[in-house]
């Protein structure tokens, strides 16, 4: 990591999400030690608001085709966001009511494949399942019975470059974590 990597490095605690896409310009932070939203909008459009103040969004029509959502909490709008298409409000709507669990991915939503892309990362980082493998031993005494023993097989690096490399073509992550992670797992080969 370079000298200003670690200016423009973000937290562990902030869950940043583009909900059309980075060439939109709609990015959306959540921290989730402190519960606040940051949104940043097109246009100049900024809105903070902490997600125990919600108390529900309403995801106003404007055309046929666009929509706003308005953050409303017990008394007041805590926020009114972007018009924005049907679809990427959808996102942002789905974004913020998880807390950061469900994040669409909008390239592929617009090949006809809905990809919850935090899912898919959340389980990359975790890592595949510990696969088991079945081992029939068996005895030759007179009394005993076949016996199975389950062995667990270690982690496959390779297949875990695999689902990188996927999240990396779908702009899940971004090149400067597939590589570090990539060098990763290089390393325990």
């Amino acid at each position: 990591m370079g000298f200003f990597d670690w200016f423009t490095q973000t937290p562990d605690h902030i869950i940043s999400y583009a909900p059309g896409g980075h060439t939109l310009q709609v990015k959306i932070t959540y921290n989730t030690e402190t519960g606040l939203f940051t949104y940043r909008g097109r246009y100049g459009t900024r809105a903070k608001f902490y997600d125990t103040d919600i108390d529900h969004i309403d995801n106003k029509e404007v055309s046929r085709t666009h929509r706003v959502l308005l953050i409303q909490g017990r008394d007041t709008c805590l926020a009114t966001l972007d018009v924005l298409t049907n679809l990427v409000n959808e996102n942002l709507q789905a974004w913020i009511e998880s807390r950061g669990t469900v994040a669409y991915d909008y390239d592929q939503q617009q090949r006809g494949l809905w990809v919850n892309t935090a899912a898919v990362k959340a389980a990359i980082d975790a890592g595949p399942p510990v696969e088991t493998t079945t081992i029939e031993v068996e005895d030759t005494s007179d009394d005993a019975i076949n016996t199975s023993d389950v062995v667990p097989t270690q982690d496959d690096p390779i297949l875990r470059i695999k689902q990188l490399k996927e999240l990396l073509d779908i702009e899940a992550i971004t090149d400067e974590e597939f590589q570090q992670k990539k060098e990763e797992l290089l390393n325990k080969i």
